[in-house]
């Protein structure tokens, strides 16, 4: 259910939740953010909802996250929580500019797979701080209720990091490894959590990533 892009009331999510329950499925992907918007209020990174949802009240509190995660155990439906990156991530450019590459470019076919273009740059030690701070509010906030995390991986485009003052490079022998270690970054930590981390197939078979 893409939240990010179309904005849904937690009721209308938890009536979603009913209706896999009644047809016997047991799992909700939750994709909380995207280029579009960044929904999901973070306690300790306040202005990326703040900046970076459509509008002030559309977004989700931690409590409506819990009482949404809550919601599926009861009826046993799993809700997986996926913040998708390196790309889809324009929506953060709103709150911290200095994080993103390539953000909102007129040409943006060239450098997104739907506008606004925008990715998390690749060698930023200002990225880690910011993942960091991200994973240590967000992580105890999914941790009761599942036992996976996604973190995206899909649509990652390698023209866009020709603009990257950290890279400056579209070549796949430059980029792989940077996405190794950004994929590894992430996934110690949700794995330091005690959850399985999930990716997007291009992942794997695009850009042969070790998982």
């Amino acid at each position: 259910m893409d939240v990010a892009r179309n904005y849904y009331a937690p009721s209308d999510i938890m009536h979603t939740i009913d209706a896999l329950a009644w047809n016997k499925m047991n799992r909700l992907h939750l994709h909380a953010t995207d280029a579009q918007s960044w929904p999901l209020d973070i306690p300790a990174l306040p202005n990326l909802s703040r900046k970076g949802a459509y509008r002030r009240g559309l977004s989700y509190s931690p409590e409506d996250l819990a009482q949404i995660q809550e919601h599926g155990m009861y009826r046993g439906v799993e809700v997986v929580v996926e913040i998708d990156m390196p790309g889809h991530t324009s929506s953060i450019a709103f709150s911290q500019p200095e994080l993103i590459t390539g953000f909102n470019e007129r040409n943006w076919s060239d450098y997104a797979a739907e506008p606004p273009s925008g990715s998390l740059k690749l060698n930023s030690s200002a990225v880690y701080t910011f993942l960091s701070t991200l994973w240590q509010d967000l992580l105890p906030q999914v941790l009761p209720y599942s036992a996976y995390f996604h973190t995206g991986g899909d649509e990652v485009n390698a023209n866009v990091y020709t603009l990257d003052d950290t890279v400056r490079s579209n070549d796949s022998e430059v980029l792989q490894p940077l996405l190794q270690r950004f994929v590894d970054f992430n996934h110690d930590y949700i794995r330091a959590a005690g959850m399985t981390p999930v990716v997007w197939q291009e992942m794997l078979l695009e850009w042969d990533l070790t998982l």
